[in-house]
């Protein structure tokens, strides 16, 4: 059985775009679940300090030098907002 679905250019698009953000999130779940230890465990604890050194190097963290910075931060990140202040995204 031959079944065709004639589509806009910009449905196309839009497609992609939507098949593409499913890759990531589950590449992002397939490496959490495939490498993160049990959580609490010595071994976790190992890995997760590893990967806050990695994510450090490579400039992954946000500096809050005060009381005002961190209300700040979090003010937004409740309020489900990026906050461009920080390069802080939400995430999708």
């Amino acid at each position: 059985m031959n079944n065709t679905v004639t589509l806009s250019q910009s449905a196309y698009k839009e497609l992609l775009v939507r098949i593409s953000k499913l890759e990531k999130m589950l590449g992002t779940l397939l490496e959490k679940f495939e490498q993160e230890p049990p959580y609490g465990s010595d071994k976790w604890w190992d890995w997760s300090i590893k990967k806050g050194k990695e994510d450090i190097k490579k400039g992954d963290f946000y500096e809050l030098r005060n009381k005002k910075e961190v209300a700040d931060f979090f003010k937004n990140i409740k309020n489900d907002r990026s906050n461009q202040r920080y390069h802080h995204q939400v995430r999708g």
